[in-house]
């Protein structure tokens, strides 16, 4: 998602990187690879003690764009593993916008011996909006996890019969239908689109009307508004819908 462990400097899926859509993909279905044959074994996140935090590994690979559209990225990160077969690992901070900088200005990678002032959780940057409105998405997606059972299958026959990725798209757009019913899920099925691009793209949606719950700006379980015949997502975002009954 957010593009090489150690060569910090290039980008991800989600910061513009034109190849990697297969490899999320293969993420997103709890098949990343020979090592990890069902989603029980994969556990998903976008960042962790190791390495850069989320926000700083996006602003290293990503000089001249604005703060907006790196929030942006880092929205679109969470979706991407909140809402993937598997189980989710989400690092303390993350949900707002934590960042390691040290007495230079430079990013701090490696910070098991940095002092509080690097390492410590930052809880006024809550006061600003703009970090409030993150902490909230975090929110609405944690809840959007739970309370649908599809998205968290154990094995992965049920992955195979009852996730389809959609063709036809954008580059590096992806689209996954999943189906209701499977595994206790309650609704009429769900369907999730990443756009990583900086420009917006449209979709076509199965038959039936569809309840948004998740889009650029809001996550939750409550309808945003309901859709019908094809969708418009916009620049660096999710749009995740729920079939109505």
């Amino acid at each position: 998602m957010k593009g090489h462990v150690f060569y910090t400097t290039r980008k991800g899926y989600v910061s513009g990187a034109a190849d990697l859509a297969d490899t999320v993909k293969g993420c997103f279905l709890g098949q990343a690879g020979d090592w990890c044959t069902t989603p029980a074994q994969s556990i998903n996140y976008a960042s962790c003690h190791d390495n850069m935090t989320l926000l700083d590994r996006i602003s290293r690979s990503t000089p001249g764009v604005s703060e907006e559209d790196r929030i942006r990225m880092n929205n679109l990160s969470a979706v991407i593993y909140m809402t993937a077969q598997g189980i989710p690992f989400l690092q303390a901070g993350e949900e707002m916008l934590r960042t390691k900088i040290d007495a230079s200005g430079g990013f701090v990678e490696n910070s098991y011996n940095s002092p509080d002032s690097v390492n410590s959780i930052k809880w006024d940057t809550l006061e600003d909006e703009a970090y409030q409105n993150v902490y909230n998405y975090y929110k609405g997606l944690i809840a959007f996890r739970k309370a649908h059972a599809a998205l968290r299958l154990t094995n992965a026959a049920d992955v195979n019969a009852n996730i389809t990725s959609v063709d036809g798209l954008d580059e590096n757009v992806l689209a996954f239908r999943i189906n209701g019913g499977v595994n206790g899920e309650t609704s009429n099925g769900i369907f999730v689109i990443f756009n990583p691009n900086s420009t917006e793209t449209s979709v076509t949606l199965p038959d039936g009307a569809w309840d948004v719950c998740v889009n650029a700006d809001h996550a939750g379980t409550d309808a945003l508004t309901t859709v019908a015949g094809f969708v418009s997502v916009e620049p660096i975002s999710a749009m995740v819908l729920v079939k109505k009954k």
